[in-house]
């Protein structure tokens, strides 16, 4: 026997039934019938933000600190505009979440008439094909009867192959109407599989016997597909060195004898003269773009065998001049699955093991301290020697990002991560409450003076919430990885990012404002502000004040192969530690600006 229940009843009690329970929203006229019936829905969750951007950016982070889903919520018209940030943010970073967009009503849609002016409804705008772009699925529902199998798929394709955003737009009257269906399934996304993956994991086992040089790539494709376990087992059956995207950083402790560290434009030295020497290379989850391989492509691991594994076959078919020598188009886990199955230790030399070892350990960056001023890389580096195993630490966008992920290592059970791809600034807290709300782990936000003013709104949602982040404000003054930027190619004009265009509140004060503790950090007293921040039990604010002029190192000037970073070293250094032949340097290595000159 059938029950009646309205398309806002069905569709929480579907999500519900797929494990589905926690909701990211700011409510409006258009999606108050959803909003009205989870508010009165036992077991499921909701959260009032105070811009739906925050929302979307927190559902996110939602998922990447608990593994579940994430729905938001939004009214019409600036409601959902305001997602679209948040959302490109999941496309980017292949992150899984639900969105719902309320609708003007069916009956008053541009859709229903034949004249086409800009807008019709109270609020209206063309959802779909404004978003289209950025989601694996969306769709507008016009007749309730077909909103079951619209929701089966909106569920079943976030997480199926490359995850990603599914959006639904429903207009008012759609979000009422009753229908009769007790059909609320359980959906079950499928793996992608290359079918030809034994032969591929064969010829791997093949081209590793015949390596002298291996190296494994860890990519964001382990984390998404939850195989970092698998990923260990596979590092510590063959014993071959191993290198991290940023994507990927927190797969694996980096106490791991075989790690050797991140590569890419802002990567470790260490890493970078890995992944360039070596003569296998063996991609796991990691798309290669430009801010991995560097902006001349032709440099990048010259004298490898390239295997690179993504789920997305259009990463890997990309081109721009890469070759890759064995492309598996699969699922991580799948893949590391075979290859557990297949593949036997590789005799990796132990000369090669030692020069990445060496190169691990290379120390060749000159980051002096000042007997007055704090330096980012001194507060960050005594920050991760004080967390904690399993804490989850973002950074938002910016120089801090970069400077975090120069000093934090990734602790057994720690979550490391920002949206790296879309790279947002206003994202760290936003991210942070998500992840708060997700796990009852320590969350730490690394923001930035600009980054920080962005979402700042959400210090409301935090105190609404008591949710007990720690955020660490990197204070410059400034926009200091823009500012390196004109100091490198502009002639040090700071247009628009030093303190004659660029200004910052004082952030103590508004955060006591909101009700939240706030501190300042310095040079005299920050190790003491960090115990103190690590061990209180709500929410804190820390202003840290670090040296104006702080440079961001190393770091790759475009055109350059990844072994050759700034500071530069000189020509005796690079080919002390290249075993492949080096590339004559440009005469003129300052990047784009004179690259084509």
């Amino acid at each position: 026997m059938s029950s009646k229940r309205s398309i806002s009843e069905y569709l929480v009690e579907c999500l519900l039934h797929n494990g589905i329970d926690t909701y990211f929203l700011v409510t409006g006229g258009a999606i108050v019938p959803t909003v009205d019936v989870i508010g009165r829905t036992k077991g499921v969750k909701y959260f009032c933000f105070q811009h739906e951007q925050s929302a979307a950016m927190a559902a996110e982070a939602y998922y990447r600190s608990s593994g579940r889903i994430g729905v938001v919520l939004s009214t019409s018209g600036p409601g959902a505009q305001n997602l679209l940030n948040g959302i490109c943010g999941c496309w980017y970073e292949s992150i899984p979440c639900l969105f719902i967009t309320g609708q003007v009503s069916t009956y008053e849609s541009i859709d229903n008439i034949v004249a086409n002016p800009r807008q019709l409804g109270f609020q209206e705008m063309p959802v779909v094909e404004s978003f289209a772009p950025f989601t694996k699925y969306i769709a507008k529902v016009d007749e309730a009867i077909h909103f079951g199998d619209v929701l089966d798929r909106a569920i079943r394709l976030a997480k199926e192959g490359r995850p990603g955003p599914c959006l639904l737009d429903l207009p008012t009257n759609i979000q009422n109407a009753i229908i009769e269906d007790d059909l609320v399934r359980f959906i079950e996304p499928a793996k992608v599989v290359d079918s030809d993956l034994a032969l591929q994991v064969k010829t791997i086992q093949q081209k590793l016997n015949e390596s002298e040089r291996p190296l494994i790539l860890i990519g964001h494709g382990v984390t998404i597909s939850n195989s970092q376990h698998k990923a260990l087992d596979l590092l510590n059956k063959l014993n071959v060195p191993f290198v991290v995207s940023w994507g990927g950083f927190d797969a694996i402790p980096h106490d791991h004898p075989n790690f050797i560290g991140d590569i890419g434009v802002y990567g470790s030295r260490g890493g970078n003269f890995a992944i360039q020497n070596c003569d296998f290379l063996l991609s796991i989850g990691s798309r290669l773009d430009t801010r991995q391989t560097g902006g001349d492509l032709k440099t990048f691991s010259r004298e490898s065998f390239k295997v690179m594994v993504d789920v997305d076959v259009n990463e890997i078919s990309k081109g721009r001049g890469l070759k890759i020598d064995l492309p598996i188009v699969c699922d991580a886990g799948v893949f590391l699955d075979e290859c557990l199955s297949q593949l036997k230790k590789s005799h990796t030399s132990n000369n090669w093991q030692k020069v990445c070892t060496d190169w691990s350990n290379l120390s060749l960056d000159n980051r002096p301290l000042k007997d007055d001023v704090l330096t980012s890389y001194e507060f960050l580096e005594h920050l991760n020697s004080q967390l904690p195993n399993e804490s989850i630490v973002i950074p938002d966008e910016g120089g801090h990002l970069v400077w975090s992920m120069q000093s934090l290592e990734a602790k057994k059970g720690q979550k490391i991560f920002s949206n790296f791809g879309n790279s947002s600034m206003g994202y760290g807290l936003p991210a942070a409450i998500g992840a708060a709300i997700g796990t009852d782990k320590l969350v730490v936000c690394i923001d930035g003076d600009g980054g920080f003013q962005m979402n700042i709104q959400e210090l409301q949602t935090i105190k609404q919430y008591n949710l007990p982040v720690k955020i660490f404000i990197i204070n410059n003054n400034c926009y200091g990885i823009i500012k390196q930027f004109q100091d490198a190619y502009f002639g040090s004009r700071y247009t628009a990012t030093d303190s004659l265009d660029y200004t910052a509140p004082d952030f103590v004060a508004v955060a006591t404002a909101y009700g939240i503790k706030a501190v300042e950090a310095n040079k005299s007293n920050y190790k003491d502000v960090i115990n103190l921040a690590l061990n209180e039990k709500g929410s804190i604010l820390v202003n840290v004040i670090i040296d104006r002029d702080q440079k961001l190192t190393p770091k790759l000037e475009f055109g350059n192969p990844l072994e050759d970073m700034s500071p530069y070293l000189t020509d005796k250094q690079i080919k002390e530690n290249m075993i492949v032949d080096m590339i004559p340097r440009r005469d003129n290595t300052q990047g784009w600006v004179t690259l084509n000159k």
